[in-house]
This record gives structure tokens, C-alpha cells and sequence, in this order.
């Protein structure tokens, strides 16, 4: 179920986007926060990727735009462990595909996000509960 989730080229367009806003803003770096559950199911999530993508906004503009990928070998429950360590407001974080009011907790993203935030409290509200 996960690969209908694919959208062709959306991280290209999206990392094109967040290079145009900090250049036009005088920064020198976008974030990206693929990581490593990624790379099997969505091409634009893959190191080789990223590795190229950095070649591109190295060249697109008088300055260099670096990508900082932090999370690109890490898998969500790792991910979901720092998160905890920084004490992130997971009830301010959306992960489902479906929209609506609340999380449906059925599609694979949500699947994936309780399976990260396992052992951990998980304020989000989800559908299916």
C-alpha cells in the first residue's frame, strides 16, 4: 500500500522549493528529513538521491545551498528515540496519508508511526481506536 503513497519527483520540487526560499533569505542550508525506512519504497528518499541533489544547489545559485540530512540512516524508531530525548510535541506532527480530523491509523504511514512510537507515549488520536 505504501508505493500508491509515491509522488514522482516531490522531493526534488520540495528541496527546489526550500533552496529558493533560503537563498532569498541569505541562508546557506536546507533540511531533509528522509531517513533510512525510506529509501526502499520512494527513489527521491535513496542516499544517491540526496548525494546528487547536494551536487545541484552546490551549482544553482552564486552561493552554495548545502542539504543537511541528518536522519538518512536512521530508522523511524530511532528517529521516534531523539524525539523523545527533545521531548517533541507529537501531538503537533501529522504522518497520515488519508487527511481528515484525525489520524486514521489504518494506512502504512500511521502503521509505521505507532510501530515507532511504540514504548512511548503517543498522544495522537487515530480513527481505527
Amino acid at each position: 500500500s505504501m508505493k500508491s503513497t509515491v509522488v514522482p519527483n516531490r522531493n526534488m520540487i520540495l528541496l527546489s522549493l526550500a533552496a529558493s526560499v533560503a537563498i532569498a533569505n541569505d541562508m546557506n542550508c536546507v533540511a531533509y528529513a528522509a531517513h533510512a525506512g525510506d529509501h526502499a519504497i520512494y527513489p527521491d528518499c535513496r542516499p544517491v538521491f540526496f548525494e546528487r541533489m547536494g551536487y545541484v544547489l552546490e551549482v544553482c545559485h552564486y552561493d552554495a545551498v548545502r542539504i543537511d540530512a541528518p536522519f538518512m540512516d536512521w530508522d523511524k524508531g530511532q528517529i521516534a528515540q531523539r524525539g523523545e530525548q527533545l521531548h517533541v510535541p507529537w501531538e503537533l506532527t501529522w504522518t497520515c496519508y488519508e487527511g481528515g480530523d484525525v489520524h486514521c491509523g489504518a494506512c502504512g504511514a500511521c502503521q509505521e508511526r505507532r510501530e515507532a512510537l511504540h514504548g512511548y507515549c503517543d498522544p495522537t488520536s487515530y480513527a481505527n481506536d
